[in-house]
């Protein structure tokens, strides 16, 4: 496991305060710590948000004005970057990335293991729901056949048999809708012939 990053903030002010010293800290001891093999974050005081590719940047043109002066033409930090290969530049750059993406990794595994918890629960109450509509509607349907066949065996002529199965038809179909059940196309083409 790679080693927590030292916290740097940047304020408003472009002042830097290095949380691990409880003091400010200067780019150039900034470019001492990266020699030294430390890795650092540096972050906006009241965003959050990661600034350590910019004030790196911001080291790396400060350390070649101050080469520039100091050593001859060619021989700044930006060179010697480049001659050292992309190591120092992975090691101080890419592991804080590295960090931030295997915490997103993990944060989008548990949301999706989350969502599918949750849509399986969902599943289940649905289909329990269904169930016991159902068994309602049959018992219904049961109930609504029992009077069909007293009314028909109570009343003589066949109008009023009629009218009771147009009432009994009306109810049913409100209890249906109601209930949300389709009637199919073949049940209704039975009803009508």
């Amino acid at each position: 496991m790679q080693p927590t990053p030292r916290i740097v903030k940047r304020y408003a002010n472009r002042k830097l305060y290095d949380t691990s010293t409880s003091s400010y800290i200067t780019l150039e001891e900034i470019a001492g710590l990266i020699r030294d093999g430390e890795a650092l974050r540096i972050v906006d005081n009241v965003s959050k948000e990661d600034l350590t590719s910019v004030t790196l940047a911001q080291v790396l043109v400060e350390e070649e004005k101050r080469q520039k002066r100091d050593e001859p033409r060619g021989a700044g930090p930006l060179r010697g970057m480049l001659e050292q290969g992309s190591e120092l530049l992975n090691r101080t750059l890419g592991e804080p990335v590295q960090q931030w993406r295997s915490t997103v990794e993990d944060s989008v595994a548990r949301l999706l293991r989350t969502g599918e918890d949750r849509a399986q629960e969902k599943r289940q109450h649905l289909q329990a729901w269904i169930d016991q509509n159902t068994q309602a509607l049959e018992e219904l349907q049961a109930r609504l056949d029992e009077r069909f066949k007293h009314a028909v065996g109570a009343v003589g002529p066949l109008a009023q048999i009629q009218r009771e199965l147009t009432t009994l038809r009306t109810r049913l179909d409100r209890i249906e809708a109601h209930l949300g059940i389709v009637e199919h196309d073949d049940e209704a083409s039975r009803d009508d012939g």
